[in-house]
């Protein structure tokens, strides 16, 4: 069956005529054309493998295809099936009929939920939503890099290059965007005068900013302070 997504875009003409960005590119005859930005036919198993032959690893934020989602794109969204980010491009994508994907462009997206997770865009990136308040919002953005395999001189075989996937805390205070390692020092200089009154609160409520679930929590306070 066509996926939901897919089809609200091919149906909702005046959807694509005012948010282009939601079929990724818009050629003549109204569909997408197999290149970096729209129907791609490659089977899905296979798309990173395809165009990495080089590198081992799984560029998407879910291993799993069978996801939900919706995309979020100057006020209108569409809902639907199948759909991931890919970390290492930095694009959102749709699994279209187990043989190809269709890739979003991404400067008409302000936002994607994809199960649990929401993914908004800041500066051109896609940062997952952790916590949002009047105060501070946190963010965890993910990236990656290529950890180069290594030469054996005894058989002259070199490893197969590896993609790992990285996490790292941004904090958005003041409006400036800033990483954030989760320290002492780095929660008196976000949280100022109230970081005193917010230790003794942790410490009562045994939370430790090292643990995910309890920095949430730990900003969740300040913001309700």
């Amino acid at each position: 069956m066509m996926n939901n997504l897919f089809r609200l875009i091919v149906l909702s003409l005046f959807t694509v005529m005012t948010n282009p960005g939601l079929q990724a590119q818009q050629p003549n005859n109204g569909f997408a054309q197999p290149n970096n930005h729209g129907f791609q036919t490659i089977p899905h198993d296979s798309i990173w493998r395809a165009q990495n032959k080089e590198i081992k690893g799984n560029p998407f934020l879910f291993e799993d295809w069978e996801t939900k989602g919706i995309v979020y794109s100057q006020g209108n969204m569409l809902e639907g099936d199948r759909l991931n980010y890919n970390i290492y491009t930095n694009e959102n994508m749709t699994l279209i009929e187990n043989d190809s994907v269709f890739i979003y462009d991404g400067q008409y997206i302000d936002s994607v939920k994809i199960n649990d997770k929401r993914l908004h865009k800041l500066d051109g990136t896609f940062y997952e939503i952790l916590q949002t308040g009047s105060k501070a919002s946190l963010y965890k953005k993910h990236e990656t890099r290529i950890a180069r395999g290594q030469f054996n001189p005894t058989d002259g075989t070199k490893q197969q290059n590896r993609l790992v996937i990285m996490d790292d805390y941004y904090v958005l205070y003041q409006e400036k965007l800033m990483k954030f390692r989760p320290s002492n020092e780095s929660l008196n200089n976000t949280f100022g005068d109230q970081a005193q009154e917010i230790k003794k609160i942790m410490k009562a409520g045994n939370l430790d900013y090292k643990k995910e679930d309890d920095l949430i929590r730990i900003f969740e306070i300040f913001n309700s302070l």
